[in-house]
């Protein structure tokens, strides 16, 4: 079997959100590393963060976003860029040979934070809701991916 990767670069970063965002900001010297008062707040030791300055509902469908944690969402930008710019077609891109492997972290803790608080608050995980599954699972990234580019393809999330 061939293996045959075609890549573009999607971007989505504290210090730029397109490729040559980020490389003026490199160019410049720019550090996208902020203090956090948040941070110091609830006593943590590290009190800096490169948080993505975008608003992702200008980005993403809001029938999408529902299902995804922020950094599902940053991958998914980051992916719709490198997409476009690798010069792939839809058809290319929604075919039984084209997969995705992503890389993440982890699922959103924002989200286990808040079906947590409406357990606690309300004693009723039926309150949660049904987006906060797909929010907390580990695979949430590459699943978050794969449904709207419509990947036929392997899926892992690593």
């Amino acid at each position: 079997m061939r293996r045959v990767v075609i890549t573009g670069i999607g971007i989505v970063s504290s210090i730029g959100n397109t490729a040559s965002e980020v490389e003026a900001s490199l160019r410049a010297g720019k550090s996208g590393i902020v203090f956090a008062p948040d941070y110091a707040e609830h006593g943590f030791r590290c009190r800096v963060h490169g948080q993505p300055h975008i608003t992702l509902e200008d980005h993403i469908d809001k029938r999408d976003l529902r299902f995804m944690g922020d950094g599902a969402a940053y991958t998914f930008i980051a992916m719709d860029q490198a997409v476009k710019d690798s010069g792939l077609s839809e058809a290319d891109v929604s075919n039984d040979r084209t997969g995705i492997i992503v890389g993440s972290g982890g699922p959103s803790t924002k989200a286990f934070f808040k079906a947590h608080n409406i357990v606690r608050e309300t004693g009723a995980p039926k309150r949660i809701g049904p987006f906060s599954v797909t929010k907390g699972m580990s695979s949430t990234v590459s699943a978050c991916l794969a449904t709207p580019f419509k990947i036929k393809g392997v899926n892992y999330s690593i």
